[in-house]
């Protein structure tokens, strides 16, 4: 008889526990208690890394023969929304900004910046659809440090630039507080003008 009681017992052990367990893995994040984080971008760096206003233009030459004036499309600016932790319950909310300058449909470049749930600020550059670079630390991109590089871009020199490449043979060069001064994609070449 005592061993029946003592199998009774652990059965209903056991039931109670799964029963706890179902409970909580079902939790939604609308159930859950975690915490908020709002995580942004510092902004005094916005000069550095976006150059540009709304009303912003800069005239490049494209594979050498054809002149294009690149307008700004203005900063765009939110946020968005990931879940961590333990079941998911932690909620960042990450600040991102975003500038575009066009010349064309197919003929611009895009800056990105923004904040990951690790503390982290980033900058992509994305030009004409094709040639992109990704998650590059914003302190990497505006290069107050040596070795300072130098270019020739239409016979105009520029020294403490950016080259940032990706692995499809593109490549951007910039310049802090002067914006992209070259665009390398597999089958055009910007250069700044002006």
């Amino acid at each position: 008889m005592k061993k029946n009681f003592q199998v009774i017992g652990m059965t209903t052990k056991l039931i109670t526990f799964f029963t706890l367990l179902l409970l909580f893995s079902n939790c939604t994040k609308d159930e859950c208690h975690g915490t908020l984080y709002n995580l942004n971008v510092d902004r005094n760096f916005l000069p550095y890394i976006m150059p540009y206003s709304d009303t912003s233009t800069r005239l490049f030459l494209k594979n050498g023969k054809d002149t294009l004036l690149f307008k700004s499309k203005g900063l765009l600016t939110g946020s968005s929304q990931q879940f961590s932790g333990e079941e998911g319950c932690d909620t960042y909310n990450l600040e991102w900004l975003s500038l575009t300058m066009a010349a064309s449909d197919t003929d611009y470049f895009q800056i990105n910046y923004y904040a990951s749930k690790y503390g982290t600020k980033s900058v992509d550059l994305i030009a004409s659809g094709l040639s992109r670079t990704n998650g590059l630390d914003y302190i990497d991109y505006i290069k107050y440090y040596p070795p300072i590089q130098k270019v020739i871009i239409l016979n105009n020199n520029y020294d403490s630039v950016t080259i940032v490449e990706n692995n499809t043979g593109g490549s951007v060069i910039s310049k802090s507080k002067l914006g992209v001064i070259k665009i390398i994609t597999p089958n055009k070449v910007y250069e700044l003008i002006k």
